[in-house]
């Protein structure tokens, strides 16, 4: 399974929630591979080293424009269960081809006018990008950093996400101390200490953002049979 981690806009926490997401699966026990295209190599820095990098967990940081051979020799070599694809936040070539050749695109954004807006047009290219292979593309709105403390702003931005027609992961991601520390401690909240509250939330909410992703693919799998019969 390949998913994307997607943004024309930096800041929404596209390395953070695929940190997130791979101590996930990996505390599962699965082989999860995360590929670091963003120039400024975040995630591969967190996860640097290989003593406190959780077990089932790889980095690779490949040319962006080499991308498509990349994920072949993985496939070929590795064949992790999951890949998770760090895309810059720009509309790069790279961009095109990784959401090519995902199984899923997730578009983090917090609840704010600037990152709707733009997520909106990651989606618009995305479908794009489908349309010239005759395919349906397969991506989610993931709201991210959403304040714990609800707002008009927030309702705002909802209606907004209905409005533009932006389908989105049930689950929201809450702003909490336990995914600002990934980048100090190299842990993803699954690896870290559960006693603490905010990790105890945190890897509660991964946990229901994944049960989205599985199901999602459940159904969309479970579609594409009954078209095939």
């Amino acid at each position: 399974m390949i998913i994307t981690l997607a943004s024309s806009k930096g800041g929404v926490g596209k390395s953070t929630v695929t940190g997130c997401l791979a101590g996930v699966w990996a505390k599962a026990g699965n082989s999860v591979h995360i590929v670091d295209l963003d120039s400024n190599r975040t995630v591969s820095r967190w996860f640097k080293d290989d003593e406190t990098r959780p077990k089932g967990i790889t980095v690779s940081t490949p040319d962006p424009t080499k991308l498509t051979d990349h994920l072949a020799e993985l496939a070929a070599t590795a064949a992790p269960e999951i890949v998770l694809i760090d895309v810059a936040g720009s509309y790069e070539q790279a961009l095109t081809i990784a959401v090519a050749r995902s199984h899923l695109t997730l578009i983090p954004a917090s609840p704010t006018e600037a990152d709707i807006f733009e997520a909106s047009r990651v989606a618009r290219h995305i479908t794009a990008v489908f349309e010239a292979f005759q395919r349906q593309p397969l991506y989610r709105l993931l709201l991210n950093r959403v304040p714990t403390l609800a707002s008009s702003g927030q309702l705002h931005t909802i209606l907004e996400i209905v409005r533009l027609r932006l389908p989105r992961l049930k689950t929201r991601i809450m702003q909490r101390a336990a995914y600002e520390e990934l980048g100090l401690s190299g842990l993803p909240p699954h690896f870290a200490d559960r006693k603490r509250p905010t990790v105890a939330k945190a890897v509660e909410e991964l946990e229901q953002v994944r049960e989205d992703i599985e199901a999602l693919f459940a159904t969309t799998q479970t579609i594409s049979e009954g078209a095939a019969a």
